[in-house]
């Protein structure tokens, strides 16, 4: 099969519209009553930046309201902008940022991990992050079988694996 400049674009094309195709409400569901949490975190609040057509996102806010965090919605059409300036960097993107208190998250985090960052209280660490939209995480689906490996990232950009929820 030889490999043309258009067959290369649409094959693009339908990668890239499978793997955004999650960020937007088609009407499926995503069983967050699997991502049930009972731990605790030093705030109660928190304040979430995404684009205002990204189903996604919602699913997240209301994971975060039914563990019993106030969720205050930014929404944007700029979400890298909100990045840039809260310092993720471009290995750890997702879909939405939370500002969670002392650290950034990034994507579909499981509150576990949010936790364990806290009781942790590792200086080094900015944020956590689940990269891309990782199916079975939390406003994504419901729990998979395998686990879902958490990113932590500091203030210089590194980005390495931090734990599995």
């Amino acid at each position: 099969m030889e490999l043309t400049r258009r067959k290369l674009c649409a094959s693009g094309s339908a990668f890239a519209a499978v793997g955004f195709a999650g960020c937007f409400d088609l009407g499926g569901s995503s069983d967050i009553d699997d991502w049930e949490w009972s731990g605790s975190l030093p705030v109660d609040s928190v304040v979430q930046h995404h684009d205002p057509n990204c189903g996604c996102c919602a699913e997240y806010v209301e994971y975060l309201e039914d563990n019993g965090f106030e969720v205050q919605l930014e929404e944007t059409e700029d979400p890298g902008a909100v990045k840039q300036e809260l310092g993720v960097p471009s290995d750890a993107e997702s879909c939405h940022t939370v500002e969670f208190g002392d650290y950034v998250v990034e994507g579909h985090v499981p509150l576990e991990a949010v936790e364990e960052a806290y009781e942790d209280d590792d200086d080094d660490i900015e944020g956590v992050a689940a990269p891309g939209m990782p199916e079975y995480s939390p406003g994504m689906g419901p729990r998979g079988d395998d686990p879902l490996t958490i990113h932590a990232f500091d203030d210089s950009g590194d980005v390495y694996e931090y734990t599995e929820i």
